[in-house]
């Protein structure tokens, strides 16, 4: 059993179970860890309070540096114990947590690579003799509250590392379903001489989440359902000080018009709805197809995914891993009979799944559009619609009535349908000829509606945990005012 703690102050402390963190690959224990209380949080937001004042003073430069040697570290030391790490907690794929991995050395790579950056821009004074621009100043103490389907990526590093850079310090909660993740980064950071005080970890559940993202911080950044999120903004209204930037859920989709390449559609529309078990925010639960070829596209459709398999990290062969746990696998089965129980055409049923485990086959189905739950609501999982749409403009009628809009993969050869779709459908990310999965840690990665406020994620974070400010110099020997007021 893997035994957890908080890392507080630059101390990992003592040891405690008060929560066991579950194997979803075999439905078993594999480690304990501490929920921190109210006195833990309070105190760690402390900690991080007083380190941020002479971490600010550091040099960019100088912090960049930290940066760098974390980079360093997790590609030559911790690289494959972080890889089977969130195989271990998660059940993704080897590929899937070697391309997380590198997803988070990118951004470990990028943030250092900043802080040799400008950090502001010059912009022309409306008065000859005075010089002026803006610059970016951190907000103070962030805590990071990050999810479980990328436990690396997202919450050691597309949130931390821009943060830290900026001269903020962090309390970093993560999902209580992958706590060993997060450990292990901390390690990392915490090998790299990360000053104490600076970047801090707790563990635990929702309610610690609540103490943390109430207590005395300065910035939130969330990714995580939006009924959360939604919480952590209406509590972020209340106060002067409190911002946040919350990526949340999606109803996210593939959009295949008839002149697109089939082959490369299929593939497209296969990995948007079931790489990580369609446990992605981005994944496609549904996917749109032009009704000249929506029978063609269904039939070979359905074919691929009837071949993918599901099963245990370490047997290479599987497409995808389990479901995170028991409560999302029963989730994914109740949307299931929810359509089967509606009556829709049901083209690919899942098959039991023998062992232990929290796995389940690719259930696919073909309706018209309508007002439904299974249509209309985030699932999480291997379960998807397909769609017919007659024309662009359906097409993005129907993408676009959900509350959510994250992601979308437009295919198809015309520039013109492309353009409209970009102008017009509802969204944050657009991949256009590819499917809804494909971020990118130097891009932003954000929604609008119902999926966030904001890009707390990848290159996009300097924004959210820093404000601009305008520095103006005057030069002249009087005072001289613009649009032409006079002294």
């Amino acid at each position: 059993m893997y035994a957890g703690t908080n890392y507080i102050n630059g101390v990992f402390e003592d040891t405690r179970t008060d929560f066991k963190k579950i194997d979803p690959n075999t439905g078993s224990p594999i480690g304990g860890f501490p929920c921190a209380d109210r006195n833990e949080v309070q105190r760690v937001v402390e900690v991080a309070r007083k380190a941020q004042k002479s971490w600010k003073n550091l040099s960019r430069v100088k912090r960049g540096e930290y940066l760098k040697r974390v980079a360093y570290l997790l590609e030559h030391k911790y690289f494959d114990r972080v890889v089977t790490t969130i195989c271990e907690e998660t059940g993704k794929s080897f590929n899937e947590a070697v391309a997380e991995v590198n997803e988070a050395l990118h951004m470990a790579e990028y943030a250092w690579s900043t802080a040799k950056m400008p950090y502001g821009e010059m912009i022309s004074s409306e008065i000859a003799e005075k010089d002026s621009y803006m610059m970016r100043k951190p907000v103070g103490v962030v805590a990071i509250v990050s999810p479980w389907n990328f436990p690396v990526a997202i919450g050691g590093f597309w949130n931390a590392a821009p943060t830290l850079v900026e001269g903020n310090t962090i309390v970093w909660k993560p999902s209580e379903d992958t706590p060993m993740c997060a450990q292990v980064v901390t390690e990392i950071y915490d090998e790299a001489g990360i000053p104490a005080g600076v970047f801090n970890l707790i563990h635990g559940n929702g309610c610690v989440g609540e103490l943390l993202v109430t207590d005395n911080v300065d910035c939130i950044l969330f990714t995580g359902s939006a009924e959360v999120g939604m919480k952590i903004r209406m509590h972020c209204a209340t106060t002067w000080n409190k911002t946040c930037s919350c990526e949340m859920g999606s109803k996210s989709a593939c959009i295949v018009f008839e002149d697109a390449s089939m082959d490369m559609a299929i593939d497209a529309c296969i990995a948007s709805s079931f790489k990580l078990s369609g446990q992605r925010c981005v994944s496609s639960g549904r996917h749109l197809i032009q009704r000249s070829i929506f029978e063609e596209f269904s039939k070979k459709f359905v074919e691929k995914a009837s071949k993918l398999t599901t099963g245990h990290w370490r047997e290479s062969s599987h497409f995808y891993g389990p479901l995170i746990n028991q409560k999302q696998l029963d989730k994914v089965k109740e949307y299931n009979k929810m359509v089967t129980d509606a009556g829709e055409e049901v083209l690919l049923q899942p098959t039991p799944h023998l062992g232990q485990g929290y796995f389940l086959n690719p259930f696919i189905y073909k309706t018209e559009w309508k007002d439904v739950p299974y249509l209309k609501e985030e699932i999480f999982g291997p379960h998807v619609a397909l769609i017919p749409f007659d024309n662009v403009e359906d097409a993005i009628r129907i993408y676009n009535d959900t509350e959510y809009g994250l992601a979308v993969g437009i295919l198809t050869n015309d520039f013109r349908i492309a353009r409209i779709c970009r102008d017009e459908c509802e969204f944050g990310m657009c991949y256009w000829n590819g499917g809804s999965i494909a971020a990118e840690s130097h891009l932003g990665f954000g929604g609008v509606k119902k999926s966030g406020n904001g890009y707390s994620s990848a290159a996009r974070t300097y924004r959210a945990v820093t404000h601009e400010v305008a520095w103006v110099v005057n030069h002249a020997d009087d005072i001289r005012f613009p649009q032409g007021m006079m002294k």
